[in-house]
């Protein structure tokens, strides 16, 4: 009977195009659908499947397509696709190095800001030609010290009133916020708010591994190590507790024997509070005195209050910062990008807001969004849920934009970049699958666009939900097979 309803559940494609489709490659792909979804690993999961042909917007397969299930890392592509819609390519971040009050000889009297608007790559290593963090910081430092201010008779503060205050989506979990990949988003982030832990693992399993510090230096950071050491070639295997805007960090899980140090990555509680730290440390190194004093109030509210600029920065182009999002997964710059559509869409940048301005817009542009429920803008959130047929509509409609160009160059290619490039190296989809992955705890995912034999521009969605436990290689391994069989459509 499970094969029976499943059998019932594909669909085909329209007569429009049905002549372009190669009949049995299609067959093949039906019954290796239908012959996973009834196997052992799937027999309490879900398997759904939407392919689409982009610009006449029909159905070529679908297997389970208007199940609500988890997203994980796919969900990107809605993040990237929306902000490169609204704000296009060329778009760039500034951030801005300014101050209040008044000069008088070589004394600021008044307060020095660094003021974000959002960027989430400020401070970061990964673009070429770009300040990375401690250069940007050096940059900060001549800025002032050209403008001839030796004294700031004020403080040395963050601006990162740009987004609000809800620096992660409530429905993450506890276990994920600590870790890098559960960095917060703040109107000012620097150096990908993220920190490295390092360690030195014992001898044997099971030995306390002894904590070295971590990189950058946050000595207002405390830090409990509980972590122990593993077997030779476990690699990563810690859990960091802390909360967003907290100072005390724990440190649990294990790290592989066998290494003489090891590090793992964490996030920074309020980075925002970390630049300024580490740009009032640097000027106080260059010998310029901070005497951390309040000022009188002016009687004026703060909008009111003129600030003079004495360093803008800008960021990469958009379409660079997405290329990075898509091809390493990078959860940050997709929950900013969710808060600066939002923002711009309905002036509201908190992710439940947000969220909802996003799943607005594609559906003023006439998707079918029935199960598309989204927490968030990378997919972290494990409550968030899409249908497989609705991330195929918005891949759809993001073909008619004008900034398509850049969004599909931003998608990784299977057997050749990213996340994927080990992936289906000598068959069809490698050179031709353009994939996000995605993957969270009982599900794996891949959507994105295939080119098929015909000429014809696909999208498509593949999501395995709550299959066998410790059958994470296997379901890969599954899903890669059907990208491939999808290829030779």
């Amino acid at each position: 009977m499970k094969l029976l309803s499943l059998t019932c559940l594909i669909l085909f494609c329209k007569p429009l195009f049905a002549q372009k489709i190669d009949s049995t490659a299609l067959n093949n792909l039906r019954d290796a659908a239908l012959e996973f979804q009834n196997s052992e690993i799937m027999r309490s999961g879900s398997l759904a499947i939407s392919v689409k042909a982009v610009k006449e917007r029909a159905n070529v397969f679908g297997l389970h397509q208007e199940l609500s299930l988890p997203s994980a890392s796919t969900l990107k592509l809605v993040a990237t696709a929306t902000v490169l819609a609204v704000f296009g390519g060329d778009f760039k971040y500034q951030t801005f190095l300014e101050h209040d009050g008044q000069v008088k000889g070589d004394s600021l009297i008044g307060n020095l800001y660094i003021r974000g608007t959002g960027d989430p790559s400020l401070g970061s290593d990964r673009f070429t030609g770009f300040l990375k963090s401690a250069e940007l910081i050096n940059r900060w430092v001549a800025a002032l010290k050209k403008s001839g201010i030796k004294h700031i008779k004020g403080k040395v503060l963050p601006d990162a009133s740009f987004f609000d205050n809800s620096t992660v989506a409530s429905t993450w979990i506890w276990g994920d916020m600590g870790n890098y990949y559960g960095a917060g988003v703040q109107g000012l982030n620097f150096n990908e708010n993220l920190y490295r832990a390092k360690f030195k693992p014992g001898v044997e399993p099971g030995d306390p591994a002894t904590f070295l510090g971590i990189e950058p230096a946050i000595p207002y950071l405390t830090f409990t190590n509980q972590v122990t050491t593993g077997e030779r070639g476990s690699g990563d295997k810690t859990i960091l507790y802390s909360s967003p805007l907290g100072n005390r960090v724990v440190l649990t899980g294990t790290v592989p024997a066998g290494q003489a140090t090891f590090s793992v990555k964490g996030s920074i509680p309020n980075p925002a509070e970390y630049a300024a730290f580490a740009l009032k440390t640097a000027l106080g190194n260059a010998t310029v005195s901070i005497y951390d004093q309040n000022l009188p109030a002016s009687g004026a509210p703060p909008a009111a209050i003129q600030r003079k600029v004495l360093d803008e920065y800008k960021s990469p182009a958009l379409r660079e910062l997405c290329q990075q999002t898509n091809f390493w997964s990078i959860n940050l710059y997709a929950d900013t990008f969710l808060k600066q559509a939002g923002k711009r869409l309905s002036g509201q940048s908190d992710f439940d807001n947000a969220a909802k301005a996003v799943t607005s817009y594609w559906l003023g542009k006439g998707a079918d969004l029935r199960g598309f429920y989204i927490k968030d803008g990378s997919g972290l959130s494990p409550s968030g849920s899409i249908t497989a047929g609705s991330l195929t509509e918005i891949l759809n409609l993001a073909n008619k934009d004008a900034s398509f160009d850049d969004f599909y160059k931003s998608i990784a290619v299977l057997g050749q970049n990213g996340t994927v490039r080990n992936l289906a190296k000598g068959t069809k989809a490698a050179g031709n699958v353009h994939a996000k992955s995605g993957s969270i705890e009982g599900t794996r995912a891949y959507a994105g666009y295939f080119t098929s034999r015909a000429g014809t521009l696909m999208s498509f969605t593949i999501i395995a939900n709550k299959y066998m436990p410790g059958s994470q290689r296997i379901v890969s391994d599954e899903l890669v097979k059907l990208m491939s069989l999808m290829a030779q459509l």
